[in-house]
Protein backbone atom coordinates (compact mmCIF):
# COMPACT_ATOMS: atom_id res chain seq x y z
CA UNK A 1 0.00 0.00 0.00
CA UNK A 2 2.69 2.33 0.88
CA UNK A 3 4.84 1.65 -2.37
CA UNK A 4 1.82 2.70 -4.28
CA UNK A 5 1.36 5.93 -2.82
CA UNK A 6 5.02 6.53 -3.17
CA UNK A 7 4.23 5.57 -6.93
CA UNK A 8 1.61 8.20 -7.11
CA UNK A 9 2.88 11.03 -5.53
CA UNK A 10 6.12 10.64 -7.73
CA UNK A 11 3.93 10.04 -11.47
CA UNK A 12 2.20 13.61 -10.17
CA UNK A 13 5.59 15.20 -9.21
CA UNK A 14 6.88 14.28 -12.61
CA UNK A 15 3.79 15.36 -14.46
CA UNK A 16 4.11 18.77 -12.84
CA UNK A 17 7.82 18.40 -13.28
CA UNK A 18 7.40 18.72 -16.76
CA UNK A 19 4.91 22.06 -16.73
CA UNK A 20 7.96 23.50 -14.90
CA UNK A 21 10.42 22.63 -17.33
CA UNK A 22 8.05 23.62 -20.31
CA UNK A 23 7.74 27.22 -18.69
CA UNK A 24 11.69 27.55 -17.96
CA UNK A 25 12.57 26.29 -21.69
CA UNK A 26 9.79 28.78 -22.78
CA UNK A 27 11.79 31.72 -20.75
CA UNK A 28 15.13 30.33 -21.31
CA UNK A 29 14.64 30.39 -25.61
CA UNK A 30 13.76 34.23 -25.10
CA UNK A 31 16.55 35.50 -22.40
CA UNK A 32 19.19 33.66 -24.79
CA UNK A 33 18.63 36.28 -27.54
CA UNK A 34 19.25 38.92 -25.15
CA UNK A 35 23.06 39.64 -25.51
CA UNK A 36 25.23 39.55 -22.48
CA UNK A 37 28.64 41.00 -21.67
CA UNK A 38 30.57 37.50 -21.28
CA UNK A 39 29.53 35.90 -24.53
CA UNK A 40 32.34 35.55 -27.44
CA UNK A 41 29.86 37.89 -29.60
CA UNK A 42 30.28 40.11 -27.42
CA UNK A 43 34.12 39.93 -27.05
CA UNK A 44 34.92 40.30 -30.07
CA UNK A 45 33.04 43.52 -30.28
CA UNK A 46 34.89 44.62 -27.53
CA UNK A 47 38.28 43.61 -28.80
CA UNK A 48 37.58 44.86 -32.27
CA UNK A 49 37.08 48.25 -31.01
CA UNK A 50 39.37 48.05 -28.48
CA UNK A 51 42.13 47.62 -30.89
CA UNK A 52 41.33 50.52 -32.92
CA UNK A 53 41.48 53.01 -30.07
CA UNK A 54 44.73 51.54 -28.95
CA UNK A 55 46.12 51.78 -32.69
CA UNK A 56 44.69 55.49 -33.33
CA UNK A 57 46.10 56.83 -29.69
CA UNK A 58 49.34 54.59 -29.87
CA UNK A 59 48.35 52.92 -26.47
CA UNK A 60 49.77 50.07 -24.95
CA UNK A 61 47.48 46.78 -23.14
CA UNK A 62 48.60 48.66 -19.84
CA UNK A 63 47.33 51.87 -20.87
CA UNK A 64 44.06 50.08 -21.55
CA UNK A 65 43.56 48.90 -18.24
CA UNK A 66 45.27 52.09 -16.67
CA UNK A 67 41.77 53.95 -14.99
CA UNK A 68 43.95 57.04 -15.29
CA UNK A 69 44.04 56.45 -19.06
CA UNK A 70 40.73 55.82 -19.38
CA UNK A 71 39.78 59.11 -18.02
CA UNK A 72 41.77 61.01 -19.68
CA UNK A 73 40.87 59.48 -23.09
CA UNK A 74 36.98 60.14 -22.72
CA UNK A 75 35.84 60.11 -26.13
CA UNK A 76 33.69 63.27 -26.00
CA UNK A 77 33.31 64.94 -29.40
CA UNK A 78 32.02 63.98 -32.68
CA UNK A 79 35.42 63.83 -34.94
CA UNK A 80 36.48 61.32 -31.78
CA UNK A 81 33.62 59.16 -32.22
CA UNK A 82 34.05 59.11 -36.64
CA UNK A 83 37.24 57.76 -35.65
CA UNK A 84 35.92 54.10 -34.90
CA UNK A 85 32.46 54.07 -36.24
CA UNK A 86 30.55 55.37 -39.32
CA UNK A 87 26.85 57.02 -38.65
CA UNK A 88 25.04 58.99 -40.64
CA UNK A 89 25.74 62.83 -41.17
CA UNK A 90 22.11 63.18 -39.43
CA UNK A 91 23.30 61.15 -36.33
CA UNK A 92 26.75 63.54 -36.29
CA UNK A 93 25.11 66.56 -36.42
CA UNK A 94 22.60 65.84 -33.54
CA UNK A 95 25.52 64.96 -31.12
CA UNK A 96 27.31 67.82 -31.86
CA UNK A 97 24.12 69.75 -31.30
CA UNK A 98 23.25 67.89 -27.53
CA UNK A 99 26.15 67.59 -26.43
CA UNK A 100 27.01 71.81 -26.39
CA UNK A 101 23.42 71.60 -23.95
CA UNK A 102 24.72 67.90 -22.65
CA UNK A 103 28.45 67.69 -22.24
CA UNK A 104 29.12 64.06 -23.78
CA UNK A 105 32.01 61.60 -22.26
CA UNK A 106 32.83 57.86 -22.53
CA UNK A 107 35.29 55.62 -21.40
CA UNK A 108 37.28 54.05 -24.17
CA UNK A 109 36.18 50.99 -22.54
CA UNK A 110 32.54 51.83 -21.98
CA UNK A 111 32.88 53.03 -26.25
CA UNK A 112 34.17 49.25 -26.93
CA UNK A 113 31.23 47.21 -25.81
CA UNK A 114 29.05 49.74 -28.42
CA UNK A 115 27.55 47.09 -31.32
CA UNK A 116 27.04 49.36 -34.21
CA UNK A 117 25.13 47.49 -36.21
CA UNK A 118 22.40 47.69 -33.60
CA UNK A 119 20.58 50.60 -33.55
CA UNK A 120 18.90 50.03 -30.27
CA UNK A 121 22.50 48.91 -28.68
CA UNK A 122 21.28 49.43 -25.15
CA UNK A 123 25.28 50.81 -24.73
CA UNK A 124 25.13 52.98 -27.93
CA UNK A 125 21.72 54.36 -26.32
CA UNK A 126 22.87 55.43 -22.58
CA UNK A 127 25.74 56.56 -24.13
CA UNK A 128 25.05 58.69 -27.31
CA UNK A 129 23.53 62.24 -26.93
CA UNK A 130 20.29 61.88 -28.67
CA UNK A 131 18.48 64.96 -30.22
CA UNK A 132 15.55 64.07 -27.97
CA UNK A 133 17.23 65.21 -25.40
CA UNK A 134 16.24 68.81 -26.60
CA UNK A 135 12.74 68.07 -25.42
CA UNK A 136 11.85 70.71 -22.91
CA UNK A 137 9.51 68.30 -20.73
CA UNK A 138 10.69 67.21 -17.35
CA UNK A 139 12.47 69.46 -14.58
CA UNK A 140 16.12 70.08 -13.87
CA UNK A 141 15.47 68.88 -10.67
CA UNK A 142 12.45 66.82 -10.21
CA UNK A 143 13.74 65.60 -7.08
CA UNK A 144 14.00 68.83 -5.34
CA UNK A 145 17.10 68.51 -4.33
CA UNK A 146 18.34 71.73 -4.28
CA UNK A 147 15.47 72.24 -1.32
CA UNK A 148 16.46 69.15 0.78
CA UNK A 149 20.28 71.22 1.12
CA UNK A 150 20.44 72.01 4.99
CA UNK A 151 24.27 72.16 4.33
CA UNK A 152 27.58 71.47 2.49
CA UNK A 153 26.56 69.11 -0.45
CA UNK A 154 24.14 66.80 1.61
CA UNK A 155 20.55 66.04 0.08
CA UNK A 156 18.71 64.52 2.83
CA UNK A 157 15.11 62.92 1.88
CA UNK A 158 14.63 60.16 5.12
CA UNK A 159 14.43 61.07 8.64
CA UNK A 160 17.97 58.41 9.66
CA UNK A 161 20.18 58.89 6.43
CA UNK A 162 21.23 61.54 3.46
CA UNK A 163 23.78 61.87 0.89
CA UNK A 164 27.26 63.84 0.68
CA UNK A 165 27.76 64.75 -2.86
CA UNK A 166 31.42 64.91 -3.36
CA UNK A 167 32.19 65.42 -7.13
CA UNK A 168 30.11 66.15 -10.50
CA UNK A 169 32.40 63.79 -12.59
CA UNK A 170 31.71 60.24 -14.25
CA UNK A 171 33.52 57.91 -16.64
CA UNK A 172 31.03 58.07 -18.59
CA UNK A 173 27.77 61.05 -18.80
CA UNK A 174 24.82 58.31 -18.88
CA UNK A 175 21.97 59.74 -21.27
CA UNK A 176 19.41 59.37 -18.44
CA UNK A 177 21.42 60.90 -15.60
CA UNK A 178 18.85 62.53 -12.56
CA UNK A 179 21.78 65.21 -12.14
CA UNK A 180 22.67 66.11 -15.38
CA UNK A 181 21.73 69.57 -14.23
CA UNK A 182 25.09 69.63 -12.36
CA UNK A 183 27.23 68.11 -14.99
CA UNK A 184 28.29 71.37 -16.52
CA UNK A 185 31.42 72.08 -18.80
CA UNK A 186 34.15 70.94 -16.34
CA UNK A 187 34.41 67.94 -14.04
CA UNK A 188 34.58 69.61 -10.16
CA UNK A 189 34.86 67.84 -7.12
CA UNK A 190 33.50 69.17 -3.65
CA UNK A 191 35.61 71.38 -1.99
CA UNK A 192 37.21 70.35 1.20
CA UNK A 193 35.34 73.09 2.97
CA UNK A 194 32.33 71.55 1.52
CA UNK A 195 32.83 68.14 2.49
CA UNK A 196 33.74 69.10 6.41
CA UNK A 197 30.35 71.46 6.08
CA UNK A 198 28.91 68.12 5.05
CA UNK A 199 30.21 65.93 7.92
CA UNK A 200 29.75 69.23 10.85
CA UNK A 201 26.31 68.86 9.88
CA UNK A 202 26.08 65.06 10.55
CA UNK A 203 27.93 65.14 13.78
CA UNK A 204 25.24 67.56 15.21
CA UNK A 205 23.01 65.72 13.72
CA UNK A 206 22.85 62.29 15.88
CA UNK A 207 19.61 60.63 13.84
CA UNK A 208 21.36 60.26 11.14
CA UNK A 209 22.88 56.52 10.69
CA UNK A 210 23.63 55.83 7.29
CA UNK A 211 25.22 57.91 5.48
CA UNK A 212 25.79 57.66 1.01
CA UNK A 213 29.09 59.05 -0.75
CA UNK A 214 27.69 59.40 -3.99
CA UNK A 215 28.39 62.56 -6.69
CA UNK A 216 28.53 61.90 -9.93
CA UNK A 217 30.89 59.23 -9.47
CA UNK A 218 32.32 59.11 -6.12
CA UNK A 219 35.06 56.17 -7.02
CA UNK A 220 36.66 58.68 -9.27
CA UNK A 221 38.46 60.67 -6.28
CA UNK A 222 41.45 59.30 -5.45
CA UNK A 223 41.70 56.72 -2.32
CA UNK A 224 43.65 59.70 -0.23
CA UNK A 225 40.42 61.76 -0.91
CA UNK A 226 38.27 58.80 -0.06
CA UNK A 227 40.00 57.62 3.12
CA UNK A 228 40.02 61.31 4.76
CA UNK A 229 35.74 61.23 4.09
CA UNK A 230 35.46 57.74 5.52
CA UNK A 231 37.71 58.57 8.36
CA UNK A 232 35.94 61.24 9.47
CA UNK A 233 32.38 60.08 8.84
CA UNK A 234 33.17 56.78 10.61
CA UNK A 235 34.64 58.54 14.03
CA UNK A 236 31.25 60.06 13.88
CA UNK A 237 29.13 57.31 17.00
CA UNK A 238 25.84 57.44 15.97
CA UNK A 239 26.89 56.54 12.06
CA UNK A 240 26.46 53.07 11.73
CA UNK A 241 26.56 52.63 7.66
CA UNK A 242 28.84 54.27 5.05
CA UNK A 243 27.77 53.51 1.52
CA UNK A 244 29.47 54.58 -1.60
CA UNK A 245 27.49 54.89 -4.99
CA UNK A 246 29.48 54.58 -8.12
CA UNK A 247 28.64 53.19 -11.85
CA UNK A 248 32.72 52.23 -12.55
CA UNK A 249 31.87 48.92 -12.25
CA UNK A 250 29.94 49.21 -15.62
CA UNK A 251 31.67 52.20 -17.43
CA UNK A 252 35.08 52.38 -15.63
CA UNK A 253 35.71 48.92 -14.18
CA UNK A 254 39.79 48.75 -13.97
CA UNK A 255 38.88 51.48 -11.00
CA UNK A 256 38.72 48.79 -8.96
CA UNK A 257 41.71 46.72 -7.72
CA UNK A 258 43.09 45.37 -4.14
CA UNK A 259 44.23 48.31 -2.77
CA UNK A 260 40.65 50.53 -2.87
CA UNK A 261 38.61 47.32 -1.58
CA UNK A 262 41.31 46.98 1.13
CA UNK A 263 40.15 50.73 1.56
CA UNK A 264 36.24 49.72 1.05
CA UNK A 265 36.88 47.16 3.81
CA UNK A 266 38.80 48.81 6.34
CA UNK A 267 35.85 51.47 6.71
CA UNK A 268 32.92 48.63 6.29
CA UNK A 269 31.94 50.50 3.31
CA UNK A 270 28.79 49.29 1.27
CA UNK A 271 28.83 49.71 -2.44
CA UNK A 272 25.84 50.62 -4.74
CA UNK A 273 26.23 50.11 -8.10
CA UNK A 274 24.25 50.44 -11.53
CA UNK A 275 24.03 47.57 -14.27
CA UNK A 276 21.23 48.06 -16.61
CA UNK A 277 21.66 45.48 -18.76
CA UNK A 278 23.33 42.03 -19.69
CA UNK A 279 25.58 43.59 -22.10
CA UNK A 280 27.23 45.25 -19.42
CA UNK A 281 28.28 42.43 -17.14
CA UNK A 282 31.74 41.87 -19.32
CA UNK A 283 34.85 39.90 -17.81
CA UNK A 284 36.31 43.00 -16.91
CA UNK A 285 33.35 44.07 -14.59
CA UNK A 286 32.68 40.30 -13.17
CA UNK A 287 36.75 40.45 -12.61
CA UNK A 288 36.18 43.66 -10.72
CA UNK A 289 32.84 42.28 -8.93
CA UNK A 290 34.80 39.22 -7.76
CA UNK A 291 37.67 41.76 -6.11
CA UNK A 292 34.91 43.19 -3.95
CA UNK A 293 32.94 40.85 -2.97
CA UNK A 294 36.11 38.77 -1.83
CA UNK A 295 36.76 41.32 0.27
CA UNK A 296 33.45 40.90 2.06
CA UNK A 297 32.24 44.08 0.29
CA UNK A 298 28.72 43.99 -0.10
CA UNK A 299 27.30 45.07 -3.75
CA UNK A 300 23.83 46.40 -4.54
CA UNK A 301 22.67 46.79 -8.23
CA UNK A 302 20.46 50.11 -8.70
CA UNK A 303 18.63 49.14 -12.19
CA UNK A 304 16.81 52.11 -14.09
CA UNK A 305 13.96 50.84 -16.21
CA UNK A 306 14.38 52.72 -19.45
CA UNK A 307 12.41 52.26 -22.98
CA UNK A 308 14.36 50.57 -25.53
CA UNK A 309 17.03 49.63 -22.94
CA UNK A 310 16.16 47.19 -21.05
CA UNK A 311 11.94 47.14 -20.71
CA UNK A 312 11.39 43.47 -21.65
CA UNK A 313 10.47 41.36 -18.77
CA UNK A 314 13.26 38.83 -20.21
CA UNK A 315 16.05 41.08 -20.24
CA UNK A 316 15.15 42.06 -16.87
CA UNK A 317 15.54 38.66 -16.04
CA UNK A 318 18.50 37.46 -17.91
CA UNK A 319 20.62 40.75 -16.34
CA UNK A 320 19.19 39.91 -12.60
CA UNK A 321 20.26 36.50 -12.59
CA UNK A 322 23.59 37.39 -14.38
CA UNK A 323 24.11 39.81 -11.53
CA UNK A 324 22.96 36.82 -9.16
CA UNK A 325 25.40 34.23 -11.02
CA UNK A 326 28.45 36.52 -9.77
CA UNK A 327 26.92 37.58 -6.33
CA UNK A 328 25.80 40.51 -6.95
CA UNK A 329 22.64 41.35 -4.60
CA UNK A 330 19.50 43.03 -6.84
CA UNK A 331 18.16 46.01 -5.11
CA UNK A 332 16.40 48.26 -6.96
CA UNK A 333 13.98 48.54 -10.56
CA UNK A 334 14.04 52.11 -10.29
CA UNK A 335 11.21 53.68 -12.33
CA UNK A 336 12.31 56.64 -15.09
CA UNK A 337 12.63 59.86 -13.08
CA UNK A 338 11.00 63.02 -15.28
CA UNK A 339 13.97 64.60 -15.87
CA UNK A 340 14.28 67.51 -18.41
CA UNK A 341 15.68 65.99 -21.61
CA UNK A 342 15.18 62.15 -20.64
CA UNK A 343 11.52 61.81 -21.75
CA UNK A 344 12.79 59.32 -24.50
CA UNK A 345 13.74 56.90 -22.16
CA UNK A 346 10.22 57.14 -20.00
CA UNK A 347 7.87 53.65 -19.89
CA UNK A 348 4.53 53.52 -17.95
CA UNK A 349 4.40 52.33 -14.87
CA UNK A 350 2.41 49.17 -16.42
CA UNK A 351 5.06 47.79 -18.17
CA UNK A 352 7.00 47.99 -14.64
CA UNK A 353 4.46 46.13 -12.95
CA UNK A 354 4.07 43.63 -15.91
CA UNK A 355 7.80 42.88 -15.72
CA UNK A 356 7.42 42.52 -11.42
CA UNK A 357 4.88 40.08 -12.40
CA UNK A 358 6.62 37.69 -14.93
CA UNK A 359 9.58 37.57 -12.01
CA UNK A 360 7.30 36.23 -9.47
CA UNK A 361 7.88 32.65 -9.20
CA UNK A 362 10.07 32.23 -12.72
CA UNK A 363 12.88 33.31 -10.79
CA UNK A 364 14.94 33.80 -7.64
CA UNK A 365 13.42 35.82 -4.82
CA UNK A 366 17.32 37.22 -5.00
CA UNK A 367 16.95 38.40 -8.71
CA UNK A 368 13.36 39.76 -8.02
CA UNK A 369 14.89 43.59 -7.15
CA UNK A 370 12.64 46.33 -5.32
CA UNK A 371 10.44 48.31 -8.15
CA UNK A 372 10.01 51.46 -6.77
CA UNK A 373 9.13 54.96 -8.20
CA UNK A 374 10.82 57.89 -7.00
CA UNK A 375 7.81 60.62 -5.87
CA UNK A 376 8.26 64.57 -7.12
CA UNK A 377 9.76 67.19 -4.80
CA UNK A 378 11.95 64.92 -2.91
CA UNK A 379 8.66 62.73 -1.01
CA UNK A 380 10.75 59.52 -1.36
CA UNK A 381 10.39 55.95 -2.98
CA UNK A 382 7.40 54.62 -3.26
CA UNK A 383 7.34 50.57 -3.75
CA UNK A 384 5.37 49.57 -6.56
CA UNK A 385 3.95 46.12 -7.01
CA UNK A 386 1.32 44.09 -8.48
CA UNK A 387 -1.68 44.75 -7.01
CA UNK A 388 -4.06 41.79 -8.22
CA UNK A 389 -1.87 39.68 -6.30
CA UNK A 390 -4.55 40.11 -3.48
CA UNK A 391 -7.76 40.93 -3.40
CA UNK A 392 -9.39 41.82 0.29
CA UNK A 393 -13.00 40.52 0.93
CA UNK A 394 -15.36 40.35 3.59
CA UNK A 395 -14.01 37.15 5.41
CA UNK A 396 -10.33 37.09 3.84
CA UNK A 397 -8.18 37.65 1.00
CA UNK A 398 -7.98 36.13 -2.46
CA UNK A 399 -4.34 35.50 -3.23
CA UNK A 400 -3.14 35.16 -7.42
CA UNK A 401 0.12 32.92 -7.73
CA UNK A 402 2.87 33.20 -10.25
CA UNK A 403 1.18 31.14 -12.36
CA UNK A 404 -2.53 33.01 -11.86
CA UNK A 405 -4.10 30.67 -9.96
CA UNK A 406 -6.76 31.89 -7.15
CA UNK A 407 -6.56 30.71 -3.81
CA UNK A 408 -8.40 31.86 -1.06
CA UNK A 409 -7.02 32.88 2.81
CA UNK A 410 -9.43 33.85 5.71
CA UNK A 411 -8.73 35.13 9.24
CA UNK A 412 -9.09 32.40 11.39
Amino acid sequence: MRYDSININRKKSLVRSNELDMIAREDMKHMSKVRIGCSEFSNSLYVNTKNKILKELNATEDDWVNPKWQMKNRITTVDEISKYTNLTEEEYENIRIVSKEYRCAITPYYFSLIDFNNPDCPIKLQSFPNILELDEGGQLDPMNEEQSNPSGKITRRYPNKLIINVTNACPMFCRHCQRRRLIGKHDRNSSKEEIDESIEFIKNNETIREVLITGGDALLLSNDKLEEIFEKVSQIGHVDVIRVGTRTLATLPFRIDEELAGLLRKYRVQLSTQFNHACEITPEAVKAIDILVDHGIPVRNQMVLLRNVNDDKYCIQKTNEELHKYRVINYYLFHPKEVKGINHFQVDISKGLEIMKHLEGRTSGMCKPTYVFNAPGGLGKVPLVPMENIERQEDGYKLTTWENKTIFYDFK
